[in-house]
């Protein structure tokens, strides 16, 4: 995987963990101001791909690809912004 630049299908799995992730870090302690799903990913689908990885921190992380990202997440993740 280049570090700039992502497959559609790459795109789609980043994004789709990040809202997982997101999800994941309110679900305990939720705050009035927390995004929705849909509004974050309406935010994630403005980044550029060199942003979603660095908001991921993915090279930084234990998780070994963007698959392994995603798994981690799944569960947080709303239906319809999972990737079949």
């Amino acid at each position: 995987m280049n570090s700039t630049q992502l497959s559609s299908k790459d795109r789609k799995i980043l994004i789709s963990s990040l809202i997982g992730e997101y999800q994941y870090l309110c679900h305990d302690d939720p705050d009035d101001d927390d995004m929705t799903p849909a509004q974050h990913y309406s935010l994630l689908n403005t980044y550029s791909d060199e942003e979603l990885i660095a908001d991921s921190d993915l090279f930084d992380s234990a998780f070994t690809s963007i698959e392994d990202y995603y798994d981690f997440y799944s569960s947080y993740i709303p239906e319809e912004y999972q990737v079949n």
